[in-house]
């Protein structure tokens, strides 16, 4: 969920590593968000996929198999979702130019440090950083990037 707050209604969000694609979709129910799911491992990305489709057509979430941005375009998207990883795996990701121009909500599960490193030296701005603890354990969220009002 704070990821999702972190996110402006409407958008058009790259989940990337979306795993069982929980943000995709709640924030295409609950924000109007068009999302493009996606997994380097097709088991997972199948299993979102299978379970959203008996919903119905509620959602507006495409899926894609790939690696990080490589099957992401840059004029598809607003906003880059990125958690559950770690900040060197989440550095790696962001390596295209264009990342830099879009809002990104990183959640690095381990070395936030590194990917903050990264993030400086490569263009990007931080704008934002929180610290959620769930269960027991901190949830480091850095955002890079114009920060739209979120509704």
């Amino acid at each position: 969920m704070a990821i999702a707050a972190r996110i402006p209604h409407g958008s058009r969000v790259a989940d990337i590593g979306a795993d069982h694609a929980k943000l995709s979709v709640w924030l295409s129910r609950h924000k109007d968000c068009r999302c493009i799911a996606t997994d380097k491992n097709l088991e997972p990305l199948n299993a979102a996929k299978n379970r959203v489709e008996a919903y119905g057509n509620e959602f507006n979430i495409q899926f894609r198999l790939g690696d990080g941005l490589d099957c992401v375009s840059h004029d598809e998207v607003d906003v880059l979702a990125i958690a559950g990883m770690g900040g060197e795996t989440i550095a790696g990701i962001l390596q295209k130019p264009w990342a830099r121009d879009k809002l990104c909500v990183l959640q690095p599960n381990t070395h936030p440090e590194r990917l903050r490193e990264f993030l400086l030296n490569n263009g990007f701005d931080i704008t934002d950083e929180d610290t959620v603890r769930e269960r027991g354990r901190n949830y480091h969220i850095i955002i890079t990037g114009v920060q739209h009002e979120c509704l």
